[in-house]
């Protein structure tokens, strides 16, 4: 059976596609068949994050009725993509609430594990159609009051559209630092489970300037080991990460709470929702 997650994220810029081609590589490494959908039209970026420049075929193709979306999976590294146009003409005439209906058709297929929809940031139309098509919603976030105040806002939209079912939250770009919100506090705020910890590396960033997600890019580096741990807690597999990565991540721990220049997040839910508070006053 397949299953449908949406990668979701209030605000641009924490690392939603970065987070969406890595998880759909994880789990390619689990023997997982995965599909990955650019369902950002306005601004899509898939297509760079995996490297790829020449390809056929659009979402945009498929809703417009030029080609039935079956056609438009296409192949890299051992996972099929749909990429969105980047012709500003593309857009014209797409309803973006009929993605629903064509993803139908892709599950219907029965040729994927999963489909990981990379949508849209914020909530607007083209993010509402995935939260609507999506079984599931993972939320990527940055460990900061703003970012999770985000969160709650776009999951009250997910209540009215469809009622609460399948929503995790994934960390993103965390140092272990006093000065961030830790996981089991964003866990408490928003009453979700947190699906994944990524931490910040930069050789994310070395990997897309190379167009290779962190996954192939150095399989071995705390991040890439942190999306398989994530992937493997999705698709129910067991896994364990290497010793090294642990006993760094221990060290690393230690290191940035106990040299934290003096700045310090409470964590406690009352400090937490008064900074939530300010934020929805603003």
């Amino acid at each position: 059976m397949t299953r449908v997650i949406g990668i979701a994220s209030g605000k641009g810029g924490v690392g939603k596609t970065t987070v969406s081609t890595n998880l759909a590589l994880a789990l390619r490494d689990f023997g997982k068949k995965v599909l990955l959908v650019d369902c950002n039209l306005s601004t899509p970026h898939l297509a760079y994050y995996l490297g790829v420049s020449n390809y056929k075929h659009t979402l945009n193709d498929a809703m417009l009725g030029r080609i039935g979306i079956e056609s438009t999976p296409q192949l890299k590294d051992g996972i099929k993509y749909i990429p969105a146009s980047l012709d500003l003409k593309d857009l014209n005439g797409i309803d973006t609430m009929d993605f629903k209906k064509h993803l139908k058709k892709l599950v219907a297929s029965d040729k994927f594990d999963y489909i990981i929809l990379d949508s849209a940031p914020g909530l607007g139309r083209e993010a509402i159609a995935v939260l609507d098509a999506a079984e599931e919603v993972i939320f990527v976030t940055t460990p900061f009051v703003p970012m999770v105040n985000d969160i709650i806002r776009s999951a009250e939209v997910l209540r009215k559209l469809k009622g609460v079912k399948g929503i995790s939250v994934a960390m993103n770009m965390v140092t272990d630092g006093s000065h961030e919100i830790f996981g089991r506090s964003i866990s408490g705020l928003t009453g979700f489970p947190i699906s994944g910890q990524i931490s910040y590396d930069q050789n994310v960033v070395y990997g897309l300037v190379s167009k290779s997600p962190i996954v192939n890019f150095k399989p071995n580096a705390a991040s890439s080991v942190e999306f398989r741990k994530m992937a493997a807690g999705i698709a129910g597999v067991d896994y364990k990460a290497p010793k090294s990565y642990r006993v760094k991540k221990a060290f690393r721990k230690i290191r940035n709470r106990v040299f934290s220049n003096g700045i310090s997040m409470s964590q406690s839910n009352e400090d937490l929702n008064d900074d939530l508070t300010l934020q929805k006053m603003k």
